[in-house]
């Protein structure tokens, strides 16, 4: 019986030194990732707008009523094509009030070829007619001087045609001229009504007809053409409206021949760079992608909506004819790709006495090793130097009790 005890106790020793050699131990309280090769990208993520690269927009080439819109938004036109008709009640009484002078000293120089010469001077009615007409040419000419700086800084941004200032100028030195043939010819009334005054008289009518003919011209303004061809995207009148000379009526593009304008925030602006490539999407098609690629970083920040903005322009591959002109997009650009990089998750990295570290792994214990990182975002970290794929780390290591 006594033996047996002894048996007992004996196996019931060596069977708790078994335990203590090879029994499980506590598992370790921190969890760990295997280091893995893959495709790292830093991107930007904001919204933009379709605008065309190549776009005509038509203005007011004088002040008047829309009396008819010949085109619809969308319509296809050609060079030459009828857009817009106008309606210048100025312009045509104006008209009218020189077709009527006209025909008043067309007959004064009838009447005056029948006269003899007159030898006792003018009478004083006609010289206060012509003092009417001199002050009448000033107040026109200083007029006219205000319509051409008007006129030439419309030119200047593209708003009307260099025919428009050049008639302008041809009639302020019209005026310029009859300004002078006013003084000269009542200095010549004065002395006496002589040949030369006749001939004045004649240059008179002569002016006249040319003032004719420029409101005669000014009146074919009121019929608008389309400068090219290409599709309407934006009528900005409607029928009845009065617009007022420079005013914009309508704006057209060349369908497919659009660009991308990415609003950027500030933040991120360091980092595009002309030739990135752009991914752009649209609420209205969300199966499709178009690609692009920066063709121009922003040049300055502007306010927008609270935000602060750098405009940056983009290419867009092909020719997109669903991408209209004004269309709201959602834009990534992408800013470093590697398509072969070391990575580990940031919550691996720690930076013990400013340097970066992880925590290997190797199945017994843990080791604390420095590395050199690359790229950042804002859930990985590539590791340039210090780890190898499959190599194991832990995560958030300063957390762990191990």
């Amino acid at each position: 019986m006594r033996k047996f005890l002894i048996i007992a106790v004996l196996l019931i020793l060596i069977a708790f030194a078994v335990y203590l050699l090879t029994g499980e131990r506590e598992a370790p309280m921190f969890s760990t990732v295997r280091v893995t090769r893959q495709e790292i990208r830093m991107t930007v993520s904001t919204n933009g707008i379709i605008e065309p690269i190549e776009r005509s927009e038509v203005y007011a080439p004088i002040d008047g009523r829309v009396a008819r819109i010949h085109v619809q938004d969308g319509a296809e036109i050609t060079a030459g094509q009828l857009l817009v008709e106008l309606e210048s009640e100025q312009i045509r009484a104006a008209l009218a009030e020189a077709d009527s002078a006209l025909l008043d000293n067309a007959e004064l120089l009838d009447a005056m070829r029948q006269e003899k010469a007159v030898t006792f001077g003018p009478p004083k009615d006609e010289i206060a007619a012509i003092d009417a007409a001199i002050d009448e040419a000033a107040l026109q000419l200083e007029e006219i001087e205000k319509e051409i700086k008007i006129e030439e800084s419309l030119f200047a941004r593209g708003a009307v045609a260099r025919a428009a200032v050049d008639a302008l100028r041809k009639q302020r030195d019209q005026l310029r001229q009859r300004l002078d043939s006013q003084a000269r010819r009542k200095q010549e009334l004065v002395n006496r009504y002589s040949f030369e005054e006749k001939q004045w008289e004649k240059d008179k009518v002569n002016e006249l007809f040319e003032q004719a003919r420029f409101l005669e011209q000014q009146r074919l303004l009121e019929t608008v053409a389309s400068p090219g061809s290409g599709r309407v995207y934006s009528l900005e009148v409607n029928p009845g409206a009065y617009v007022t000379k420079g005013q914009l009526l309508v704006k057209i593009n060349q369908p497919g021949r659009v660009r991308l304008r990415a609003y950027v925030e500030e933040p991120d602006l360091g980092r595009v760079e002309k030739g990135q490539p752009v991914e752009i999407t649209w609420n209205g098609l969300p199966e499709r992608k178009w690609t692009g690629v920066v063709e121009r970083p922003a040049e300055q920040v502007v306010s927008m909506d609270n935000r602060t903005v750098g405009y940056v322009i983009c290419s867009i591959e092909g020719s997109p004819e669903e991408l209209i002109p004004n269309l709201n997009v959602f834009v990534e650009i992408t800013t470093m790709h590697k398509p072969d990089a070391i990575v580990v998750p940031r919550g691996a990295v720690f930076s013990p006495d400013g340097k970066r570290s992880v925590r290997i792994f190797d199945g017994k214990t843990a080791i604390t090793k420095q590395v050199v990182s690359g790229v950042v975002t804002t859930e990985e970290i590539e590791i340039l130097e210090g780890l190898r794929e499959g190599d194991e780390v832990i995560l958030n290591p300063l957390d762990s009790k191990n």
